[in-house]
């Protein structure tokens, strides 16, 4: 299977579109997030504060990230699929499932400082990229709780480094969209 992030556009489109288990909507949710990492870097190389510099690197190198996880997402889906239902290790095949997510979504809430730091010291004569990327973020945070939500409602006894994810996310989405409201006062 040829690596999400060695598509064209068009062709990882058509290969969410196609009638096939992978990628899907966790696959999505890392890319997303990535996409917002990659604006961020996009801000931050227009902004001439030495502060931001750091952000070019972090963003870069955790949009990377990212793309590896939608890469873990799908992998972990096919051995879902692969073991089935009655498979003796089904329930710990679904907490690593779940973990995916998880993972998308710490790094995904992690960008939020950067995003404040952007829209403070940032270029903003790119401040609707700010913005776009914190509804990247959203999007990416609430598809991640949606995957763990899917495969977790199964488990008995769920982990707590997954069940403290949504607390994690609670607080990064109050901020994103606060940020989002702030974007939108540079604007008008």
């Amino acid at each position: 299977m040829t690596l999400l992030s060695e598509l064209s556009i068009s062709n990882y489109l058509c290969s969410v579109a196609e009638k096939k288990p992978v990628p899907g909507g966790g696959a999505v949710a890392a890319i997303v997030g990535a996409e917002a990492c990659a604006l961020q870097a996009k801000v931050a190389i227009f902004s001439s504060n030495s502060e931001i510099t750091p952000i070019v690197e972090s963003s870069i190198k955790t949009q990377k990230k990212l793309l590896e996880l939608a890469e873990k997402d799908s992998k972990a889906f096919l051995a879902l699929m692969k073991a089935g239902r009655k498979s003796k290790n089904y329930e710990e095949l679904l907490i690593e499932a779940a973990r995916v997510p998880v993972e998308v979504l710490r790094i995904s809430v992690v960008q939020v400082s950067s995003l404040k730091t952007l829209l403070k010291l940032g270029n903003l004569n790119l401040v609707s990229d700010i913005g776009i990327s914190a509804l990247l973020l959203i999007s990416s945070i609430r598809s991640s709780l949606l995957n763990i939500k899917i495969n977790t409602k199964s488990i008995e006894s769920i982990p707590e480094d997954i069940l403290l994810a949504e607390l994690l996310a609670e607080k990064a989405l109050k901020e994103l969209e606060s940020l989002c409201l702030k974007v939108e006062d540079e604007i008008h």
